[in-house]
């Protein structure tokens, strides 16, 4: 090889990675925002358009727990539990301690009746976040079904005492599992989930996507 050769081919390869960390970048810039395109979709509740825009941003390298957790949800919303449940596992995969990944996934499966998985999913929700009132609740609704009385009161019996902002998704989703929740709460002589007055007390839930992790 010449020394013009070499000196082409050494040009030739700084050529090759530099267009590659470009296309890098702008593939970075380009999955973070369809990230947040997706977003705003979700937010909308056009569920569908979010589950693509968050799919292309994945695709694009935007492979980040919160995209996978983001489309999962969007999946949920759109009552396609197998795919949510793929997503949940993924960012389960990423990061073990994401409580929201292992409550989804346990919603989604009492969404399909498997109440023994829902049940291992909420109790790791509680060990990871143990004030998430949410996570109690829905655990004690999955053993009412499974015809546990003791355990769904002590759940629910706890999830009453936590926090009306961590109690904030049974509200906002009363309507999708009204004969769970109900079963359950005739379980809690007294009490009810869906009174004015405690509703009227729940604060306004934060934004999903800025939720605590």
């Amino acid at each position: 090889m010449t020394d013009v050769q070499y000196r082409h081919s050494v040009l030739d390869m700084k050529n090759i990675v530099l267009h590659t960390t470009n296309k890098k970048e702008v593939n970075s810039m380009d999955a973070k925002e369809l990230f947040r395109e997706g977003q705003a979709f979700f937010v909308e509740g056009r569920y569908g358009e979010s589950v693509e825009s968050f799919s292309k941003a994945i695709e694009a390298g935007e492979k980040s727990e919160m995209a996978f957790l983001s489309r999962g949800v969007a999946y949920f919303r759109m009552e396609q539990f197998d795919k949510a449940v793929q997503d949940f596992n993924n960012v389960i995969d990423i990061n073990s301690g994401n409580f929201r990944a292992y409550f989804y996934r346990g919603i989604s499966y009492m969404s399909e009746k498997e109440y023994e998985k829902a049940i291992k999913d909420f109790d790791n929700t509680i060990k990871i976040k143990s004030d998430y009132g949410a996570a109690f609740f829905a655990r004690g609704t999955a053993y009412a079904q499974i015809g546990n009385e003791y355990e769904a009161q002590r759940s629910i019996q706890t999830a009453m005492s936590c926090t009306e902002a961590s109690m904030q998704w049974v509200a906002d989703h009363y309507g999708m599992f009204r004969t769970q929740f109900d079963q359950a709460m005739a379980l809690m002589p007294g009490e009810d989930i869906t009174s004015e007055s405690r509703i009227d007390r729940i604060k306004s839930m934060d934004e999903f996507f800025e939720g605590d992790k």
